[in-house]
């Protein structure tokens, strides 16, 4: 429990300077959007909701990251040295790469497999897809990425140098926060070098010939390379929201949803058995 605790308080801790570039990013972002939204009458409430998601999704989701992290190795080897960490500046982008192709393939099973788009399914529930949305997630999302992905990645390259560590984070939050903006930002031959904000609709969309395209998070090349890539017209901005879950649901009905589509699928099962 002690270790807990202690992993808990070292991830708030470590999320405090992340945490204020979000809501700076958010800040930023709801200003342009504001100026020249590209789907106008967009109202505050749901950004407000959003807010709650997100405050949620850090204590709780930071909670139960904690449990897994508590019985994880913390300690350091000696500091690197000048030639060490030159060759460990290359450690960003591919810590970005390494972790947006494990999140395109954990992206992909949470869209075919009914117990993950559980998890998932609030994160697109949004009708009003804007900055916020980017941090509207359920909390179980925390630990099932660091799980899932954050050790995968981990183990294969190593622990980033904490001299390289913040670059990536902070240039992940940026990509990760700017592809929900509400805004037209048409990247041309750039498209395929980064999830912009209308490349990252067309995931979002409900429309049909949308559905199962575009689950990179970083690099849309990974989309082309396995054939979900789709690049959207200069003009094409469709509707974004799920039919399953409301954009407005009441918040207990939303931190509820998972917990019920697995009890009514664990009750299905045992039925048929």
């Amino acid at each position: 429990m002690e270790r807990w605790i202690v992993s808990w308080q070292q991830l708030l801790e470590g999320e405090m300077v992340p945490f204020a570039l979000v809501l700076g990013a958010f800040v930023v972002c709801t200003a342009l959007e504001q100026v020249a939204p590209a789907e106008p009458g967009q109202g505050w409430s749901g950004r407000l909701r959003n807010l709650v998601y997100l405050a949620i999704y850090y204590g709780l989701g930071l909670g139960a990251l904690a449990a897994w992290y508590a019985f994880q190795s913390t300690r350091s080897g000696p500091p690197p040295s000048a030639a060490e960490l030159g060759a460990s500046v290359w450690l960003i982008p591919a810590y970005l790469f390494a972790t947006d192709f494990a999140y395109y393939w954990y992206h992909r099973a949470q869209h075919r497999f009914s117990f993950l788009w559980a998890v998932h399914e609030l994160h697109h529930a949004d009708a009003e897809l804007n900055v916020t949305t980017s941090y509207r997630a359920y909390w179980l999302e925390a630990p099932l990425q660091g799980i899932l992905i954050g050790a995968p990645v981990i183990l294969l390259l190593g622990r980033n140098p904490a001299q390289f560590a913040f670059a990536t984070l902070v240039a992940a939050r940026f990509v990760f926060v700017f592809s929900h903006c509400n805004v037209r930002l048409p990247l041309g031959p750039f498209t395929a070098l980064l999830c912009g904000p209308q490349w990252h609709r067309i995931h979002h969309s409900r429309l049909p010939g949308h559905r199962d395209r575009n689950f990179a998070q970083f690099f849309p090349v990974l989309d082309w390379v396995f054939g979900t890539y789709y690049a959207p017209a200069r003009d094409e901005y469709p509707p974004t929201g799920t039919e399953g879950l409301a954009s407005g649901a009441p918040l207990w009905r939303a931190q509820l949803q998972p917990v019920l589509i697995w009890r009514d699928a664990i009750r299905s099962a045992l039925s048929r058995s």
